[in-house]
């Protein structure tokens, strides 16, 4: 007998098929390492890029290119490979993922230059593209429906725990300027990864279509939307009416007018476009697209407001997220039961939960230079944990419901880029207000100064560093306190819009299944690993 209690099978059948019978939660398990070993390494970093930028004596601008070519692979493809997923076979795709993933943060822990490690930066980032929507997928495919929203709330809840290990372990490594161990911890994580999931994860796939990719149709869309992501990316530097961004939304724009075209003429296009014509899954990921913006986008700024405002250390800024990011993983898993219980009215849960957010904006409006961070930001930090743990499961376990579970891949792939690219637009328009407000309040308010002197201190201000010394620094104070509040406002706007898109969701719970012998032995098979979400 196999480990997961099904019939024997040789090492052949396991690497290419998976186990005959897994128990849901081993299955569940096993989705979830990988997905905390690559929500951790996506937040870890953004906090050792100074110290990658010291020791490989690269420029903040170019070092900053680790964390952007990352986040435009993981923006670009989760779309393609979740779809890749159901056609070649979620587990394959899965392991396929998982091993780039892994290998690519090897190379990135041995990375000789910056430009090295950039470019495996972004193999690392295609990689993490890969496992994301299968992770989803596949914790969607192993439990029946009445179950899934403890599922998909425990995955989230994973992923609020690579929230609160990134930013804390970065930390931790960045003082002792060990950045190389913030992807050589990824090695022994990710072989164990991959061993549970050759031992736990069935495969599964949509039955439906071929195995065959629709290439004309992946190229398209990948295309398009990296231009469209670069656009929002290099806006605040390159200017948001350059020639080579307003190049890079006209050509991702007609990019994706012709991905559509070509998928309405594929045979087996690589998109089903009909999944867009349910309001719930529309507006499920419009919904998390703004809230991502909202949330996600400001994270970046926040950082930089302790860290080069206030003096925070890397570890002191990654600790002071723990309320936040604690409260998002506790709350996951509860979310996800009770958006299964609120069935039709799961909205409700989202717009709670966008309203809470819209609240710690509100809050961020009374936010003075000497406030200190437990009166000046631990409440709205508490307000934003309430309101992330409350929606991300409501609208995962929305997005998976709105369609059939042979497109669970497409699904999750869809929801993954709507996140990723919500925040890469929330970073760019929130940074556009911010900086808008101190290039255009600073200099008048520096208009005494020498030229030399002023130049540098707008410059350090739109980094949030107040500069110079006496009145020059008070004023360069004032500005980026009032630029960090403008920057709020702009977030309630984008809540408050968010939780509108929210109040469409029509959420429909599934219907009863008939219980049938093969579905009690699944019980019976689960029973061993965990409780079964019956109070949910």
């Amino acid at each position: 007998m196999t480990a997961d209690g099904g019939r024997p099978r040789n090492w052949k059948d396991l690497l290419l098929h998976g186990p005959a019978r897994a128990s849901q939660w081993r299955t569940l398990s096993a989705a979830c390492l990988g997905l905390a070993m690559l929500m951790i390494d996506t937040f870890v970093v953004n906090v050792a890029f100074p110290a990658i930028s010291r020791d490989l004596r690269a420029g903040l601008s170019t070092a900053e290119w680790t964390v952007t070519g990352y986040i435009l692979a993981m923006g670009v493809l989760p779309v393609a490979t979740g779809r890749l997923g159901d056609i070649f076979g979620r587990r394959r795709v899965y392991l396929l993922g998982l091993a780039l993933f892994t290998a690519a943060s090897a190379a990135c822990g041995a990375a000789g230059s910056i430009y090295a490690l950039i470019a495996f930066r972004v193999v690392q980032g295609v990689g993490a593209a890969i496992m994301q929507p299968a992770t989803l997928a596949i914790t969607t495919q192993a439990f029946p429906p009445h179950q899934r929203g403890l599922a998909i709330g425990t995955w989230g809840g994973v992923s609020g725990l690579g929230l609160i290990i990134g930013p804390v372990l970065g930390g931790l490594l960045v003082q002792g300027d060990g950045w190389r161990w913030v992807f050589l911890v990824n090695l022994p994580v990710g072989l164990l990864g991959l061993l549970l999931a050759l031992l736990f994860i069935p495969e599964s796939r949509d039955e439906s279509v071929p195995r065959s990719v629709d290439w004309a149709g992946l190229g398209l869309s990948a295309a398009g939307l990296l231009l469209i992501l670069l656009g929002f990316t290099r806006a605040n530097q390159d200017g948001w009416t350059s020639p080579v961004i307003l190049g890079c939304f006209a050509g991702g724009a007609l990019l994706l007018a012709a991905f559509v075209a070509a998928e309405r003429r594929a045979r087996y296009p690589l998109v089903d476009l009909s999944l867009f014509r349910s309001g719930t899954f529309v507006m499920a990921c419009l919904s998390s697209f703004l809230f991502a913006a909202a949330v996600f986008g400001s994270q970046p700024y926040t950082s930089l407001f302790m860290q080069n405002f206030w003096g925070f250390t890397p570890l002191e800024g990654g600790l002071a997220f723990l309320p936040s990011t604690a409260l998002v993983a506790a709350l996951m898993p509860f979310s996800g039961v009770l958006g299964q219980r609120l069935g039709s009215r799961l909205r409700l849960l989202v717009m709670a939960g966008s309203v809470s957010v819209g609240v710690s904006f509100l809050y961020l409006l009374r936010l003075e230079a000497d406030s200190g961070y437990t009166v000046g930001l631990l409440p709205a930090f508490i307000l934003r944990g309430l309101g992330v743990g409350l929606v991300m499961a409501a609208t995962s376990l929305a997005v998976m419901s709105a369609v059939p579970l042979a497109k669970a891949g497409l699904a999750s792939g869809t929801y993954t880029m709507a996140r990723q690219i919500g925040t890469a637009v929330g970073v760019a328009v929130l940074g556009a207000v911010f900086l808008h407000h101190v290039e255009t309040d600073l200099p008048g308010r520096l208009a005494g100064l020498p030229p030399e002197q002023a130049a540098p201190a707008v410059a350090a201000a739109a980094h949030f560093a107040p500069a110079g010394e006496g009145e020059a620094r008070a004023a360069a104070q004032d500005t980026i306190l009032e630029g960090f509040i403008l920057l709020a406002v702009a977030g309630m706007a984008i809540s408050a819009v968010a939780t509108a898109a929210a109040g469409f969701i029509r959420h429909r719970a599934p219907a009863p299944q008939p219980v049938t012998p093969q579905a009690l032995a699944q019980q019976d098979g689960a029973m061993p690993d965990a409780p079964t979400a019956g109070g949910g």
